[in-house]
């Protein structure tokens, strides 16, 4: 593979050595702070670790809220982004629809290590409910995967069934993730940190080992377990004092914030 080639951390920490004096002369005095985020700056990074960093910008052209690059170099995908403090806290940090994901994200220091630090210390306001508001709105992304789960077992779509299996796998780790109020770390570890959920379907287990072993085309087991989990999440909502149906179709009446169909900022 000419593409994909195994590197060591001091290998990263010699693309890092190069590229800082030429970020900081593409940046000029426009450029905050540098940094380097997620598997490398855990110290995690493994044989095909990609390597992403982070360059803070004083300004952004107007229309502009981040720009970026993706350059495949010497079989390492090399990564970095720019944007300001303010754009940076609304995409990552503060809770939006990608916070499950990105709420995690710490960062080592390249250059103005005390920018970051305060970074890496920052808690989003009103996590709890922000979390909440949003497992509100993400249940209906939920509620339609599983009912392609559930047609697919009907049709007994076997080819169908891999594909749509994970993708509700998927929405029912972003559930759990606004649900306890925690992102996760890292997609290769996301199921190992929902089985350490508090909150979380009695029969999630069981649904985790389907994916894991690979019997998700026992349908009837899929059929079952899906359903379960599904009536064990109402329970949960209902438990939290959290509405997830609506009484009624009319687009004159109101419908909860965080299912509208657009990208909301509250």
């Amino acid at each position: 593979m000419k593409g994909i080639k195994k590197h060591t951390h001091e290998d990263r920490e010699k693309a890092i050595l190069e590229m800082v004096p030429l970020i900081r002369k593409k940046f000029g005095d426009n450029l905050v702070p540098l940094a380097v985020c997620c598997s490398f700056a855990r110290n995690e990074d493994a044989d095909y670790s990609d390597l992403e960093l982070t360059a803070f910008v004083k300004t952004m052209p107007e229309g502009e809220p981040q720009d970026g690059f993706a350059k495949i170099f010497d079989g390492m995908l090399v990564e970095l982004t720019w944007m300001t403090r303010e754009t940076y806290l609304k995409t990552t940090l503060d809770v939006n629809e990608d916070w499950y994901l990105s709420g995690s994200d710490r960062m080592l220091p390249l250059i103005n290590d005390e920018f970051i630090a305060e970074l890496n210390a920052y808690r989003p306001p009103d996590l709890k409910q922000k979390c909440l508001d949003r497992a509100v709105g993400c249940f209906a992304e939920y509620q339609e995967t599983v009912s392609k789960v559930l047609n697919a077992v009907n049709q007994e779509n076997c080819e169908g069934i891999p594909v749509l299996f994970f993708e509700m796998i998927m929405q029912t780790l972003k559930l759990l993730s606004f649900l306890n109020q925690k992102p996760y770390v890292t997609a290769s570890r996301m199921i190992s940190q929902a089985r350490e959920f508090q909150t979380k379907p009695k029969s999630i287990e069981r649904l985790f080992d389907l994916a894991v072993n690979g019997r998700y085309q026992d349908l009837t087991a899929l059929q079952n377990i899906t359903i379960a989990v599904f009536e064990e999440f109402e329970i949960i909502f209902e438990s939290l004092g959290l509405v997830l149906y609506d009484d009624n179709i009319d687009p004159n009446k109101p419908v909860h914030k965080m299912r509208r169909m657009q990208k909301s900022d509250e």
